[in-house]
């Protein structure tokens, strides 16, 4: 089953597409903006450092990075008309023994708690489904308060830093978000 992208403020036209190389900069200045405003007291100095971060997204499409993940991979990007206003980076990995593990995910303060984050989640389930896989895994601070959304859409603990999911099915049914047919 397939989700259909909905938020709760209708007056956006919000887009679930697919970023490429040419997104580097952009995905970037998400990531620094949503870090900034929504976890503030969760940064290192180098965490928002854009040449640093611009270099992570460009190794990260060259599919040289993390050293646990298999090649295969997907960003989804959020579009508002032409500008991004959040993704999820994910990749098939081998860490923990999981079948993917989301390796960013990010959306601008100002368009949180419109269903957006949910819908990249459910799209990544999608991805990940016809890659045959079922588990995922994702690390968050201790500290970051957004670990409330994985828990929200079906994550358990596997440690204080670490969140899984042992059948991505569970994000379809705690999403809340309409199911489509196949596409």
């Amino acid at each position: 089953m397939l989700c259909s992208v909905t938020t709760t403020d209708m007056s956006k036209n919000i887009q679930i597409q697919t970023a490429d190389d040419s997104h580097c900069e952009a995905l970037t200045r998400v990531e620094i903006q949503s870090k900034l405003r929504s976890i503030p007291d969760c940064l290192e100095d180098y965490e928002v450092d854009f040449p640093s971060r611009l270099a992570r997204w460009q190794s990260y499409f060259l599919k040289q990075s993390p050293l646990t993940s298999k090649p295969e991979r997907i960003i989804l990007k959020a579009v508002d008309g032409e500008e991004i206003i959040g993704y999820l980076a994910g990749h098939l990995t081998t860490r923990f023994g999981m079948d993917a593990e989301i390796q960013s995910f990010y959306i601008l303060h100002e368009y949180q708690r419109q269903g957006i984050g949910t819908a990249l989640l459910c799209r990544f389930s999608d991805w990940l489904k016809t890659h045959q896989g079922v588990s995922l895994c994702v690390g968050v601070l201790p500290a970051n308060p957004y670990k409330a959304f994985y828990l929200k859409n079906g994550g358990k603990y596997l440690n204080e830093h670490w969140i899984i999911w042992n059948d991505v099915s569970v994000i379809l049914s705690a999403s809340g978000l309409p199911q489509a047919g196949p596409a």
